[in-house]
């Protein structure tokens, strides 16, 4: 959901990914409908492993945004190329409640995020600062 929301707000600005902790192979498909309804880019979309942007060759990640605690408890400290790490808790399921409605508060809350994050002036400001700004977008929607 993240990496099309980016993709949707910033294009050409940053380079979205997403990658699961233990990817099963594939999207949940409610998921890849809601995004498709409301136009967001999920053509291309596929189930990605963290493990492959460790790789040679992978893309450089210059942020990493966790959005769930099994991801924010990987070692990112060993990531390579050095990204700032930030975890802004999502509800992943919906197990007390309607689905369709936690799909909905999830997808807004990524939403109002990205959108701030997105509109940081990144090259003025310093690492220090930035990564500041951003963790403070998780103590904000809570």
């Amino acid at each position: 959901m993240a990496e099309a929301i980016l993709n949707a707000v910033a294009a050409g600005r940053f380079g979205a990914f997403s990658a699961g902790c233990y990817p099963n192979g594939s999207l949940d498909a409610y998921t890849i409908e809601f995004l498709a309804r409301h136009h967001m880019p999920v053509a291309r979309s596929h189930a990605k492993s963290l493990e492959q942007f460790r790789l040679r060759g992978a893309p450089r990640m210059d942020f990493i945004i966790t959005l769930c605690d099994v991801a924010a408890g990987e070692p990112f400290a060993e990531w390579p190329g050095d990204p700032f790490v930030a975890h802004w808790s999502i509800e992943a399921d919906a197990a007390t409640g309607d689905a369709d409605d936690a799909m909905r508060d999830n997808f807004w809350t990524l939403m109002r995020r990205i959108k701030i994050f997105t509109s940081l002036p990144h090259g003025k400001l310093n690492r220090r600062l930035l990564e500041r700004r951003a963790l403070t977008l998780q103590a904000s929607y809570l």
